[in-house]
């Protein structure tokens, strides 16, 4: 399975490989949940909140998403961010 930092930087897959965003992870990667929410990543902190399994998270990062979109989300944010769970099929990780 990916490690955090990689799953929450993760910028699209090549077949079984992530490809992750390498400043992005390399600045960011250390940060809470919330703390991304605070910065304006979104996805990345959402990502952050299904990785660490911390519904209070997630639900903190759609408060602040909804505070300054102009396209309101009422429930989860997987489809509005395209989030996916972490795969167990992902062997590798690519850095750009």
């Amino acid at each position: 399975m990916l490690k955090r930092e990689d799953y929450i930087f993760t910028v699209g897959y090549d077949g079984d490989k992530a490809i992750v965003d390498k400043l992005s992870k390399s600045t960011f990667g250390k940060l809470s949940a919330r703390e991304l929410a605070d910065k304006g990543l979104f996805r990345a902190a959402y990502l952050a909140a299904i990785y660490d399994a911390d519904s209070a998270a997630a639900e903190y990062v759609l408060e602040k998403f909804n505070s300054v979109s102009p396209h309101r989300s009422r429930t989860e944010l997987n489809r509005v961010l395209g989030a996916q769970p972490p795969s167990e099929n992902i062997t590798g990780v690519r850095t750009v």
